[in-house]
Formats: structure tokens, sequence, C-alpha cells
């Protein structure tokens, strides 16, 4: 009886650590699609909803920058002009407040001299943290895919 019990109750433990990871997931895949089309639209209230206020990034452009630190008010968001963004996510690694999600994308430049209509593919990978009961974009590596 205490061997049923036993199995029982960690049974029990088991479905609810994946309902809750599967939560946290559905969270972030939503969170992920947000910023894309805030990115889209340069929607900077909604960024400032998402980004963390110490957001890094790693970009394709071969430099940190930290677009979290005051540059939403600046032009950091205006060299974000895509046509298309599209994000797959691969992968979610869920582990306890932390979320990375790993994945690749694609973008269609828009509107610069020469480039507008480059298409861009690149792989990502993004850190999610819980911070005040809200998950934040805290960190981001990006590079491009040589074609």
């Amino acid at each position: 009886m205490k061997q049923f019990i036993l199995v029982a109750v960690l049974l029990l433990y088991g479905v609810s650590l994946c309902a809750q990871t599967s939560d946290i997931e559905s969270t972030i895949k939503a969170l992920e699609q947000q910023e894309v089309q805030a990115v889209l639209v340069k929607d900077t209230v909604s960024l400032k909803k998402i980004w963390s206020p110490d957001f890094t990034v790693n970009a394709p452009l071969n430099r940190v920058v930290e677009p979290g630190k005051n540059t939403l008010d600046r032009p950091v968001i205006t060299t974000l002009n895509y046509l298309r963004f599209e994000r797959n996510i691969e992968k979610i690694l869920v582990k306890g407040d932390v979320v990375i999600t790993m994945g690749n994308e694609l973008v269609v430049i828009k509107g610069k001299d020469g480039e507008s209509g480059r298409t861009i593919r690149r792989r990502y990978s993004n850190i999610w943290m819980r911070q005040n009961n809200e998950w934040m974009l805290i960190a981001r590596h990006a590079n491009e895919i040589c074609q």
C-alpha cells in the first residue's frame, strides 16, 4: 500500500510539472510572436513590456548592443526595418525562472539603399527570465547563416 501511495504521489507530481512547463512554453511562444509583431510595426510600447531594461543582444552586426538601455527612445528600433519577419522556434528549455528558446529566423529588409527586398536567414537564441512575475527577454544571440 505504501508503494502504491508513493507511486501515485510521484506520478501526480510529474504530471503537475509537465503541465507547468507546457503553460510556460505556451506563454513564451506567444511572447516571441508578440515581439516579432512589435518589431515589424516598431511598437516601442509593446517592446518595453517584453524587453528587460537591461536587455542585451549579441547582434548579427558583429557587436553587442543594449536595446533595453533607453535605446527604445533612440534610433535602435528604427534600424530594424523589415517587410517580413518570421521566427521558427525549434527548442524551448525551461529551467525554473529562466527559459531559453532556439531556432531560426527569416527577415526581409525594407527600404535601405540597395538592400530593400534582401532576405536574411539567421540562427538565434533568446533568454527569458521571470522578473516580478512577468516574463522578460533579457538576452539574445543572433547570427546570419552564410548563403
